[in-house]
């Protein structure tokens, strides 16, 4: 009976404590998400995957776990390929799992928005919005000492740093980068390739400071490049290589890796590639025409820059600024006015794109030359920019105020939300915490007293055990060897031989099972079959028996409590069989239902109405302590639902009584060493 008050409690406890468990357990890692490990993609599959109208609701039908594992490998696959599909992916991963509270996922799409915003950023517009996405998945990733993890977040930073011109900072982490990489526990392959992009993002860090480091780190990463078969970041290289030969004046060779990029992003659709190799090309042949006033030069400038706008989505201002250039000295040479207000045209869409930035540098280039092409002939030009040149100015100079000042107060008003939501997070995951602690210390409490309580009513029925053991000795000894005595004066040598055999095993057999509470079907049934065929001799002719098992059973493996059925053998001889003057039969049948075993204890005695009359009766009245133990041990078994014990009276055709059944459900449990 405690033992299941034990098992109710300890069910009770831990459902009270698994939605806490559950809540405190609930930071999915995704760990399966490695982008060190995720193999690039064929191309006719990353357009199945850049198409949002296909892949969004297909994976709104999943799992919230499921989603934001697949937006996190969808934003990876297409980072080369579309980066504005894959923002829109790191996007959706990053909402659901700050909405969900998953600390990993949430660092790492994070930390691919930060990529792909600083690669907007070409020129620095609105650094500081990726520097924030940069900051939270830092910090988020700061407790996982994931040592990828952590390498690629201190490349990230020397790249944002890089990109708002603080090239102290960025090297001093593109640096912490390096002196990692050869410590990852990976693949020399992947150390190889993370040193190569460390190397060139080093390498871009001195590009008009120092241009023998720039070549050094350069010329390494190319080899490691080269080394790995990777042309896709290669031909990122031979970008950032084109464009650095081309500030120094060394055309051939900025036109030769410029050719190399168009050529790998025409044969791999690398859309990304083509618009920025495009806009170099043209911006080279700009230069070129400025140079030497080459017509094939400006012919082939604005042909590149018109393609750079076939495949530009943004930061269109630089594309538009190179063509104002190129019409600016086109007109020099030959004081075209169609030049000048083609010039006029393209300076104006710059500055409205680049307001629009938050570009204010180049806002300055861009009114110098819009202001000495519209001072030409007194303002002749005024059509081409469609409003007065201050008051054009103005608007543009205002908007890019209000640019940068929103986009500035946009990025700490984000990191001051985060901050202030994961400090509201931390402090209800402290709040849950301390309760789920205090939760279970009561629970182990609990558990203890009722563990106590539970030994405490094992020590009594074993005592009891001990006591129903010491009672039935001396009851057989007596009984038992006076029929014995008796078989041995009458001259019967062989059946008193046999009988005490029988008296011999028996009394082993409780000695036996005296030191344990449980023992084996088979042992259990040989004890009783002793015990009977002793109550035989001492009934004589008036006493049969027979026990069947089912084949299902497997007696020599399954656990029953020790001595459990012969208190209702007992009782069922000496208040049914024994007084029926005729005598009578007792049947004992083993069964096993599913998990149950059903041990039944039959016989056709006088019934107990008519027992319990002649017990009132009688003077000598028999009380049997052997049956309120094993009814207390019965109760204490507390897995089976419904009755432990059932006990019939049977009737014959005219009603009368015919007998007592007694049926007892037990666990159907084996030996450990079977269970396995």
């Amino acid at each position: 009976m405690l033992s299941l008050r034990f098992i109710r409690a300890f069910r009770l406890g831990m459902i009270t404590l698994a939605p806490l468990l559950f809540q405190s357990c609930n930071h999915f890692d995704s760990h399966s998400f490695h982008p060190e490990r995720i193999e690039a993609q064929p191309e006719r599959l990353l357009r199945v995957y850049a198409d949002t109208s296909r892949t969004l609701p297909r994976l709104a039908a999943m799992p919230a776990r499921q989603q934001v594992d697949s937006f996190l490998y969808f934003a990876e696959w297409l980072k080369n390929y579309d980066e504005d599909i894959s923002l829109v992916y790191a996007q959706q991963a990053y909402d659901i799992a700050t909405e969900k509270n998953w600390n990993f996922p949430r660092a790492a799409s994070a930390y691919r928005i930060a990529v792909l915003k600083g690669r907007k950023a070409r020129f620095g517009e609105d650094i500081e919005d990726a520097m924030v996405d940069a900051r939270i998945s830092k910090r988020l990733l700061a407790p996982y000492e994931n040592v990828y993890w952590q390498f690629d977040v201190n490349n990230l930073m020397g790249f944002l740093f890089r990109k708002a011109s603080q090239m102290d900072s960025a090297r001093l982490y593109f640096e912490k980068a390096l002196n990692a990489v050869d410590g990852l526990p990976t693949q020399e392959e992947v150390i190889y390739r993370n040193k190569a992009m460390i190397l060139h993002n080093l390498g871009n860090t001195y590009f008009r400071q120092d241009s023998l480091k720039t070549t050094y780190y350069f010329s390494q990463s190319d080899s490691l490049f080269q080394l790995l078969g990777d042309r896709g970041l290669r031909a990122r290289l031979w970008l950032d290589w084109g464009i650095f030969h081309q500030l120094h004046n060394a055309f051939p060779k900025a036109d030769s890796f410029l050719n190399l990029c168009l050529d790998y992003g025409k044969r791999h659709e690398d859309v990304n590639l083509l618009a920025l190799a495009y806009q170099e090309k043209g911006f080279l042949d700009s230069r070129k025409f400025k140079y030497y006033g080459k017509p094939e030069d400006f012919a082939r400038g604005l042909q590149n820059l018109k393609e750079c706008l076939n495949y530009a989505h943004d930061n269109d201002y630089r594309t538009y600024e190179i063509l104002g250039n190129i019409f600016q000295d086109s007109w020099r040479v030959d004081i075209d006015e169609s030049h000048a207000d083609s010039a006029i045209m393209y300076y104006k869409l710059a500055m409205e794109e680049a307001r629009k930035e938050g570009v204010i540098q180049k806002m300055k280039a861009l009114s110098a030359n819009i202001s000495a092409l519209y001072g030409y002939a007194g303002g002749l030009h005024q059509p081409a920019l469609g409003e007065k040149l201050e008051t054009f100015l103005d608007r543009n100079y205002g908007g890019v105020v209000d640019t940068i000042t929103g986009n500035t107060k946009s990025a700490y008003q984000r990191i001051n939300a985060v901050e202030q939501r994961d400090i509201k997070v931390n402090a209800a995951n402290k709040r849950r915490n301390q309760l789920f602690i205090s939760l279970a210390v009561l629970l182990v409490a609990a558990l203890v007293f009722l563990f106590a309580l539970q030994r405490q009513q094992n020590r009594r029925l074993k005592a009891e055990m001990e006591a129903l053991r010491a009672q039935i000795n001396p009851h057989f000894i007596s009984n038992s060897l006076n029929a014995i005595e008796n078989l041995v004066n009458m001259g019967h040598a062989e059946a008193a031989s046999k009988y005490l055999v029988h008296f011999s095993r028996l009394s082993r057999q409780i000695l036996n099972g005296s030191r344990s509470a449980t023992t084996s079907l088979a042992s259990e049934l040989k004890t009783l079959e002793h015990f009977l065929a002793l109550e035989q001799l001492r009934f004589r002719d008036k006493l049969a028996y027979d026990i069947q098992v089912s084949p299902e059973v497997d007696a020599g493996q399954a656990i029953v409590p020790a001595m459990i059925l012969q208190p209702y053998v007992e009782n069922a001889i000496w208040h049914g069989i024994k007084p029926k003057a005729e005598g009578g039969h007792v049947w004992i049948s083993i069964e096993k239902e599913g998990k149950v075993l059903v041990c039944s204890i039959e016989d056709d005695g006088v019934g107990r109405e008519k027992s319990r009359a002649m017990r009132e009766a009688s003077v000598l009245k028999h009380k049997s302590m052997g049956m309120q133990i094993t009814e207390e041990r019965l109760k204490s078994i507390g897995r089976i639902k419904g009755s432990h014990i059932l006990i019939q009276d049977l009737e014959d055709e005219s009603g009368q009584a015919a007998g007592t059944r007694v049926v007892l459900r037990l666990p159907y449990r084996l030996r450990k060493t079977q269970q396995s």
